[in-house]
């Protein structure tokens, strides 16, 4: 799969990566890091800049359905098919 990062303001592609069965994705705050939810269960810390994937964590069992920030920015929640929610 291909992940793809796109400038908002002029619509062009910035940045193209391979990726995992991506489902999810989320870009943290400061614009440093993207991270990408498969369907394997594994959460993909990517560095926007070099557009290389630095980290794969084993997340869940199953597929990671979503990714969102805590409000501090200081971290994240993934959740999963099987309802449950991970810090």
């Amino acid at each position: 799969m291909i992940v793809k990062f796109w400038n908002p303001s002029t619509g062009s592609c910035l940045r193209t990566i391979d990726s995992g069965y991506g489902l999810c994705g989320l870009i943290l705050p400061r614009n440093k890091y993207a991270l990408v939810g498969t369907k394997c269960g594994t959460i993909e810390i990517v560095d926007i800049r070099s557009g290389t994937c630095i980290d794969v964590v084993k997340a869940h069992g199953g597929f990671v359905q979503s990714i969102a920030t805590i409000l501090d920015g200081d971290g994240f929640v993934t959740g999963n098919e099987d309802q449950e929610v991970e810090f």
